[in-house]
């Protein structure tokens, strides 16, 4: 092999090496839209008085985790340790919905002040998630 070709080769690889990691980056987007959804099913257990909007809200949330996890089946490119970097976003967002409810009951039917700022808390460990994901 001639240097040229050395050189071509391994630009080459570089470019692919650059486009694989760029495809595996869809973790950071599946945390930033799960962790949305999980304010906003926050703000909907709290703040919806309505059965019927409420069972669509929790409709909605199985669809939205249904489409996420067929996306995610579809992504052949992964980052090492994106499973284990992941899985404490998702498990301190799911701690802190179960205290969001425990504390929630206590309030009175549709105190803003307190179902507002408790689902911001909710999304937040999957949001950072997502930022400290894409620079991963």
């Amino acid at each position: 092999m001639t240097p040229e070709a050395a050189r071509d080769a391994l630009a080459d690889a570089a470019r692919t090496s650059d486009r694989l990691r760029a495809r595996a980056r869809w973790a950071s987007t599946k945390l930033a839209v799960t962790g949305i959804g999980m304010g906003l099913l926050t703000l909907a257990v709290g703040l919806v008085r309505s059965d019927l909007v409420g069972f669509a809200v929790f409709a909605a949330w199985g669809v939205l985790i249904a489409a996420t996890a067929w996306w995610e089946r579809r992504r052949t490119a992964h980052l090492p340790g994106t499973q284990q970097r992941t899985s404490r976003y998702w498990a301190a967002s799911f701690a802190l919905y179960a205290v969001a409810i425990a504390c929630g009951v206590a309030r009175p039917e549709g105190d803003a002040g307190f179902w507002v700022p408790a689902a911001v808390v909710v999304a937040l460990p999957m949001v950072v998630g997502a930022v400290r994901e894409r620079r991963a």
